[in-house]
């Protein structure tokens, strides 16, 4: 039985709020869903002890994804489908940095009527980023026939998350479609 590999952390589906998207390689620019009728997704598999919200924020990024496929034409079909659908999902906690500048940040004084300044990276905030990775598998080869990703800063707000897995999936589709 194929697996899924899934790394996440924290709130997992909200890696799918990805802001770039970008395909992997170009030797996928041939690929056409319309050359298949059905798919299914790989079986997911998540951290030991997910986050509350996990199952459901993986369901609703199927979905999303469901819906696109479905607007192509595709069903969804666990008995022999032609296309696997594989997600690969991590969050990763970033700190945002800025450049000391001698307009914003002062000399300092190192003593007997000595200063000094230097430029340094210092922390300004926090927060989570975001990678959804789609392969798209032609399951009579076990092949690969198209890979995407999208990145961005994941909102804070829960009520904006939804959203924003909407849009990456949108975004996805739109690199599939090109």
């Amino acid at each position: 039985m194929v697996k899924k590999y899934l790394v996440a952390l924290a709130i997992a589906v909200f890696a799918a709020a990805c802001g770039s998207t970008e395909k992997l390689s170009d030797q996928y620019s041939g690929f056409d869903l319309g050359n298949y009728k059905n798919y299914d997704f790989f079986e997911i598999t998540g951290p030991e002890n997910p986050e509350p919200g996990f199952e459901e924020n993986i369901k609703f990024l199927e979905s999303e994804i469901s819906e696109a496929l479905a607007s192509r034409g595709l069903s969804q079909s666990s008995d022999k489908p032609e296309l696997k659908l594989n997600l690969g999902i991590v969050v990763e906690d970033k700190v945002q940095t800025r450049t000391t500048s001698l307009a914003t940040d002062p000399f300092m004084y190192s003593g007997q009527r000595s200063y000094t300044w230097e430029s340094r990276e210092v922390p300004v905030n926090t927060y989570k980023e975001g990678t959804l990775t789609m392969h798209i598998v032609d399951a009579a080869t076990n092949t690969v026939v198209w890979a995407g990703t999208a990145s961005r800063v994941l909102p804070k707000k829960n009520e904006k998350k939804q959203k924003a897995a909407q849009e990456a999936v949108a975004e996805l589709f739109e690199q599939i479609d090109n």
